[in-house]
């Protein structure tokens, strides 16, 4: 029984002690819960690579196959029966590209619909691609030679959305893709010339702004190509494209672009840099040959690919990186050490687009993830390099080269070689797809290949949508879609834009001033040619002239006629084309007669009989009526686009033959060029016949209100030339080297502060001690600063005795320069000097140091400092503050006088001067001593009584430079200052009149 309730007991005891156990063990994991709550929600929360991976596993052969494929199509809707739609639906592609040329962008007949008809297509694209359906009403695809789509074949086991790319290069010429109804962006070269990233940071908002809000969600842009060596009469020239020629700003602006795309996308938009590595020393449209250029990887590296570096150095996710690279076909001769030996198109040559993926700049952004786009594989280039008798076209081969080189997403536009057969180019596609699949499941090094390129463009997707890839979150709410997603920008930033960007050409701004005194006047007569250029939106669209023939009269007589300044009489303007003016000139030089009126017949009311009569209101031939209008003229305003060899507009020459014909009723008049288009098509002769050239670079209505400003001499004209403009000797390398009349400023950084220290108030060192030396911003000869990498030099000069060390060169970030010095004590007591130089600037602040017991720094700004102004004193970041627009002002009637040159001498600072003096009158003392000691021995020779005078002086001396050098025991006597010098001169004349002794006795009086 006892023994039974021991039992008992000790049963309940260790049930009792178990619940505790399990209490406190519950307890433990409660709190182990609560104070991990971060490792629950990552658990929770996968990765975006484990997002893809696992969509990967889930996607079938042909899923993955066909994400690989970006393809184009025609028409301005996507039914579930038409073309596309049988693309998505069965061969699960990865995305489509929107081009004007293929109808995509349409407004369905109204320019101005645009945005409104780009949402609706979009949308139902991706209704296709994730819900399989569309809202658009069958269609007759029968029409197109085009079979009737089929069903699906079986339903996607993993839908995804599209990526559905465009290009918008602003109003660049030839215009590659007319985004009306968009806010009107202008090109590439005129912010350039506004040196200003903040300008392309804000246009990039705007791009991705607008096309994120129409279901747009890939940017094929910006261009990234440096225009090193503008061809003007070449089909090749990339033109306003181009940022500029020079490589570091290519890449700023680039940058500011990329991270304007995507803040104003909310991170909704890829952007795909191109053309990678770079073509802007082509000599041909790459889409018509391969262009071949002679380049080794340290001159690549240097210039074409320095701006694709600079938008791939961050992060993959970072606002300013680039999400992609879009290589294009380009070959290269000596890249890989061998002069002779040339690759194949980077595009397509697997070992030459490796390299350049490889290199340590590229390669952290392409293992993060960073994708590559082939250009567009089905152009005449592609198809010559395969076959230049152009009899076939390989798409298979060229798929699987293009593939198995690097390229991550094919873009399988024109794919049916030179045949513009759209039913030829979709067979080919669904062919090279089919083919693919079959190829995946055989070819292991393929399939590995294939696989990687799957995984990106998977986790491009997610990044894009935040990892929901739902149609819920992809594609925009109806009430969205149907409400236009235009905001236009705030009209005074653009026309900010365009005042900073307009440029004087020439003459320089003395001369301009001499050459044109006023602006035109209330009597003057003004006469504009206009060289058109006309674009379509789609094939039935309306054409438009990119720059309306009468856009600059109507902005003259807004700004300056009878409603606003009143300077100018609207009878007094008239307008022309260029082809009005080759019309003109085609006539030849004698006078065009007025021509007869035409006889119109008409009918008699009364009799119903024919009645000839003149017709009043018959137009009078062009020629007849620009001769007239050029004998009143007074101001002739030429609005010039280009030399027409890119545009293919015949009639740009009218300017060049103009003053080449009839330099008559140039010089006679005030003839002023407007460039709307790039800078370099005239040449030095033609230049030279022009009262004033500028550089407007844009034709959107900002540009063209400040191209009129210009002309009536209210422009700032602050733009600058971001090319070569051989006409006017102008290079880029020499104007963005550091100029010559600037004074570099230097200071110190004590931990986050900036330090300009002064002779009256000199900063306390210590020997061991690193000085932070930082220069201001170095400039360059336009007035900004200089590239990144631009070399200062540092000297120390050694105030005593003379000697000039180099501490070292230092790149420039931001144009600032560093340096860290360390006082060493091998330095020793004495005073020293540090300045800087860069390139052609020579003349900088002073950084003194005085080395006793301590070290005392101060800095100094040269007396003889150049007229120029000295930069503002920087911030210690990276990137220069942005430069205001100062607000415009005309010309001053008179240039001020130019300060003479310095004259050459000695730069002598206030304590130097002090202790020359000193030193003068401490030997002044001691002579004077010498002369007293020697009236004590009356008898002593002559050579006697210079021997004192000498011990005596040169004893000062002694006693003197043992201090000056800081020798042991010097330091008390720093705190006299200037006296110091004075009392020890005569100190150690004295000892030197003490110690003197002559070869024989002397005798007393």
């Amino acid at each position: 029984m006892h023994v039974r309730q021991r039992r008992s007991v000790a049963a309940i005891m260790m049930s009792k002690l178990g619940a505790v156990r399990t209490t406190g063990l519950i307890l433990l994991l409660l709190g182990l819960a609560l104070l991990a709550p971060s490792s629950a929600r990552g658990q929770d929360e996968p990765t975006l690579p484990a997002q893809a991976e696992a969509l990967f596993q889930s996607m079938s052969v042909a899923e993955r196959i066909g994400q690989l494929f970006l393809v184009t199509f025609t028409g301005d809707r996507a039914p579930a029966d038409s073309a596309v739609a049988d693309l998505i639906l069965n061969y699960h592609i990865g995305g489509v590209a929107l081009l004007t040329e293929n109808d995509n962008l349409t407004g369905y007949g109204d320019p101005a619909a645009i945005p409104l008809q780009t949402s609706e297509l979009t949308a139902n694209l991706q209704r296709l691609a994730l819900l399989g359906f569309s809202n658009e009403p069958l269609g007759d695809a029968t029409d197109e030679g085009i079979p009737p789509t089929a069903p699906p074949e079986q339903p996607a086991t993993a839908p995804l959305p599209l990526l559905i790319a465009t290009r918008n290069d602003g109003d660049a010429l030839p215009v590659a893709n007319v985004m009306a109804g968009f806010t009107a962006i202008p090109n590439n070269m005129a912010l350039g010339a506004t040196w200003e990233p903040n300008h392309a940071r804000r246009v990039g908002e705007v791009i991705g702004r607008e096309l994120a809000a129409t279901g747009i969600n890939m940017l094929l842009g910006p261009t990234l190509d440096v225009l090193e060596r503008p061809s003007p009469l070449s089909a090749g020239d990339l033109g306003t494209h181009s940022f500029g020629g020079d490589p570091y700003w290519v890449g700023l602006m680039g940058r500011a672009y990329v991270e304007g795309a995507h803040t104003g996308s909310n991170n909704r938009l890829a952007v795909v840099a191109r053309s990678f590595p770079g073509q802007g020393s082509s000599d041909r449209p790459v889409d018509e040959e391969v262009p071949t250029v002679r380049r080794s990887l340290d001159q690549l590296k240097q210039i074409e690919l320095a701006p694709f570096f600079a938008v791939t150095r961050d992060t993959i996710g970072s606002p300013a990186a680039a999400d992609a690279l879009l290589a294009t076909h380009i070959r290269y001769q000596g890249l890989q050490g061998n002069i002779r030996a040339t690759t194949a198109p980077i595009s397509l040559d697997p070992q030459a687009l490796n390299d350049l993926l490889g290199l340590p700049e590229l390669a952290p952004w392409r293992q993060a993830g960073g994708i590559v786009v082939s250009d567009a594989l089905g152009v005449r280039s592609v198809e010559l390099f395969y076959d230049d008798t152009e009899r076939e076209f390989p798409h298979r081969q060229v798929a699987k080269d293009a593939l198995l080189a690097g390229n991550d997403l094919l873009y399988v536009a024109d794919f049916a070689g030179g045949a513009a057969n759209e039913a030829a180019e979709l067979a080919n596609v669904k062919d090279t797809i089919i083919w693919f699949r079959e190829r995946y499941e055989t070819d292991p090094t393929f399939r590995l290949r294939a696989d990687d390129a799957v995984m990106r463009i998977l986790q491009l997707k997610l990044r894009l949508y935040g990892g929901d890839l739902s149609a819920e979150n992809v594609i925009p709410p109806a009430a969205e879609v149907v409400t236009s997603p235009v905001q236009p920008l705030d009209s005074a930033a653009f026309f900010d834009i365009a005042e900073s960007a307009v440029t004087l050409l020439a003459p320089s701004p003395d001369e301009l001033i001499s050459r044109l005194a006023r602006p035109p006047g209330s009597t003057d007569s003004i006469v504009i040619f206009t060289d058109i250029h006309e674009v379509q939106s789609c094939a039935a669209c309306e054409p438009m002239a990119i720059l309306s023939p009468t856009a600059l009269q109507e902005r003259i007589l807004a700004l300056y006629g009878p409603q606003g300044s009143g300077q100018v009489q609207p009878d007094n303007v008239t307008s022309f084309s260029f082809a009005d003016l080759n019309e003109f000139l085609s006539a030849g030089p004698t006078t065009i007669p007025l021509p007869t009126a035409p006889i119109v017949p008409t009918i008699d009311a009364t009799t119903e009989q024919p009645n000839p009569t003149p017709d009043a209101t018959a137009t009078l031939p062009a020629d007849y009526r620009v001769q007239e209008a050029l004998r009143e003229a007074d101001w002739l305003v030429f609005a010039l686009l280009n030399s027409g060899t890119r545009a293919g507009a015949p009639d740009s020459n009218a300017l060049s033959r103009f003053l080449a014909l009839r330099p008559d009723l140039a010089s006679s008049r005030q003839v002023v060029v407007l460039a709307f288009d790039a800078p370099y098509f005239l040449d030095s002769t033609e230049i030279s016949k022009l009262s004033a050239y500028y550089g407007i670079y844009s034709k959107t209505g900002a540009f063209v209100d400040a191209g009129v400003r210009a002309l009536f001499l209210e422009s700032p004209l602050t733009g600058a030339s971001p090319v070569n403009v051989e006409g006017i000797q102008y290079d880029l390398f020499s104007q963005t080297q550091p100029a010559p009349d600037q004074v570099i400023e230097l200071f110190l950084i004590i931990g986050d502060e900036i330090e300009s220290p002064s002779r009256q108030e000199p900063l306390a060192s210590a020997i061991g001690d690193t000085l932070r030396l930082q220069t201001g911003i170095v400039t360059d000869r336009n007035g900004r600063a200089v590239p990144d990498g631009t070399i200062v030099r540092f000297f120390l000069r050694n105030r005593v005795q003379g000697t000039v060390t180099i501490l070292g060169d230092r790149p420039t970030t931001g144009g600032v320069a560093q340096l860290d010095y360390v006082l060493d004590a091998s330095m020793g007591p004495g005073q020293f000097r540090i300045t800087a130089e860069s390139g052609a600037a020579t003349l900088s602040q002073e950084v003194d140091i005085t080395i006793e017991e301590d070290a005392r720094l101060s800095i100094i700004i040269p007396t003889a400092a150049p007229t120029a102004t000295i930069t503002p004193s920087p911030t210690p970041t990276a990137t220069p503050p942005p430069t205001a627009t100062p607000p415009p002002q005309p010309p001053t009637a008179t240039p001020p006088a130019p300060e003479p040159p310095a004259e050459p001498g000695w730069l002598i600072g206030l304590s130097e001067m002090w202790s020359v003096v000193g030193l003068m009158v401490g030997l002044l003392s001691v002579s004077g001593l010498a002369l007293l000691a020697n009236r004590r021995y009356p008898a002593a020779s002559l050579v006697e009584q210079l021997g004192r005078l000498l011990w005596g002086i040169t004893g000062g001396l002694l006693v003197y430079n043992y201090y000056a050098l800081g020798m042991p025991g010097s330091a008390p006597f720093a705190g006299l200052g200037s006296l110091a010098g004075l009392i020890l001169i005569i100190a150690g004349g004295v000892i030197g009149l003490a110690l003197y002794r002559p070869g024989r006795a002397l005798s007393k009086p």
